[in-house]
């Protein structure tokens, strides 16, 4: 136990390069040890004040510790791990501030267990999963899926936020991601995929293969091309499928954007999905417009002013996570 504590500690109260951080998140996931492992985070967590760390957002980190073990409901059975309101907020805490380190893993390891996968506000993650697909998860967003996944008829998933998806091909076995009321079966194939429930979104883009898509407030089913965007028209009851240019909405996984001579219609949807807004352009301004720049880890603010500077609109921001573009 004394030597899992002293590994834990040096991780969490000192910065560590991305290959130390993998390696301490796949010695984390080993079965060995996992109790030891599990109660000495415990007594991290408890080792901090919530209070003194996030005297602001302690009642948001509480509602996303809600969110997340509404992700591990049944079907999934699961012995959770009791976690007081303190400790929630204590462990969102570590996770932000103290272990400078983009992402975590909270993994119960029972007969029928179930491995979550959550990032931060602002940050974003690449994860493996055990069949070798890979997924991007975009900042504030969770997946979950069983232990079982690699061994039952089909691999599912399940997911809250945005996510980018490599699937690994296997005829044998399709991959079904269920995201609010859309459910997106595929066999191999690369996709994005958001559930947003706080700007009423639920989308799936196509950028190579194929995927089938449907809802459990619609009949109706659809099979996606690539370059096509699908979403649930709560208005209509139907799903609702659009060409698009499908790269504007997985480019947000790299670490900058390189717009070379891009409209500013196709830029709107890559601000969309790096910073997770809605930007609405007024029918006043010219969407085609083209400009240049590349999107690093520029603040919002800062790529707003950006575009300002080149196209003499004016970008006001509604609100924390709506844009409006419109001349000045």
């Amino acid at each position: 136990m004394d030597i899992v504590r002293k590994i834990i500690r040096a991780y969490l109260y000192n910065p560590m390069p991305e290959k130390v951080q993998r390696q301490f998140r796949s010695w984390c996931l080993r079965e060995e040890g996992s109790h030891e492992k599990t109660e000495a985070l415990r007594e991290e967590w408890e080792r901090l004040d919530p209070a003194a760390v996030l005297p602001t957002d302690e009642e948001a980190y509480r509602r996303k510790l809600a969110r997340l073990h509404g992700e591990m409901r049944p079907p999934l059975r699961l012995r959770t791990i009791p976690l007081s309101r303190r400790a929630a907020a204590v462990a969102a805490a570590v996770v932000v501030l103290a272990m400078s380190v983009e992402f975590f893993v909270v993994r119960h390891l029972t007969a029928d267990s179930t491995t979550v996968l959550v990032t931060a506000e602002n940050s974003k993650g690449r994860f493996m999963l055990p069949d070798g697909s890979v997924v991007w998860l975009n900042a504030d967003s969770r997946l979950a899926y069983s232990n079982r996944f690699v061994d039952s008829k089909k691999r599912e998933v399940r997911l809250e936020g945005e996510a980018f998806f490599d699937v690994r091909r296997d005829t044998l076995r399709p991959f079904e991601v269920t995201m609010g009321g859309l459910e997106v079966r595929v066999l191999g194939t690369r996709f994005n995929a958001s559930h947003i429930p706080d700007l009423g979104i639920e989308e799936v883009t196509l950028l190579s293969g194929s995927v089938e898509v449907g809802h459990d407030g619609s009949r109706e089913t659809v099979r996606l091309l690539p370059d096509q965007s699908c979403a649930y028209d709560t208005v209509s009851g139907r799903l609702a499928v659009r060409n698009v240019r499908a790269s504007n909405y997985g480019s947000w996984t790299g670490d900058s954007i390189v717009f070379d001579n891009m409209t500013l219609e196709d830029i709107a949807v890559n601000l969309e999905h790096w910073y997770n807004i809605r930007i609405r352009i007024d029918d006043g301004v010219d969407a085609s417009t083209r400009i240049s720049f590349t999107l690093r880890p520029e603040t919002l603010d800062e790529t707003l002013r950006i575009i300002e500077n080149l196209t003499h609109f004016a970008c006001e921001r509604t609100d924390r996570q709506h844009i409006t573009i419109r001349k000045r």
